[in-house]
């Protein structure tokens, strides 16, 4: 399995949409914040993610 160093404050991309992470989880996952929409999104597989 790879690592992933991610953070939260982290600024990431995620289906071509730019996010700050909010919390990482050991399962592999991250909850993402938008904060132009006040919307928070759950799960989120890192591996999906690429850093900006």
């Amino acid at each position: 399995m790879k690592t992933i160093n991610l953070w939260p404050g982290d600024r990431v991309m995620w289906r071509k949409v730019a996010f700050t992470i909010n919390s990482t989880w050991q399962d592999g996952t991250v909850n993402l914040w938008d904060a132009d929409n006040h919307a928070l999104i759950e799960d989120v597989k890192a591996s999906e993610l690429e850093g900006i």
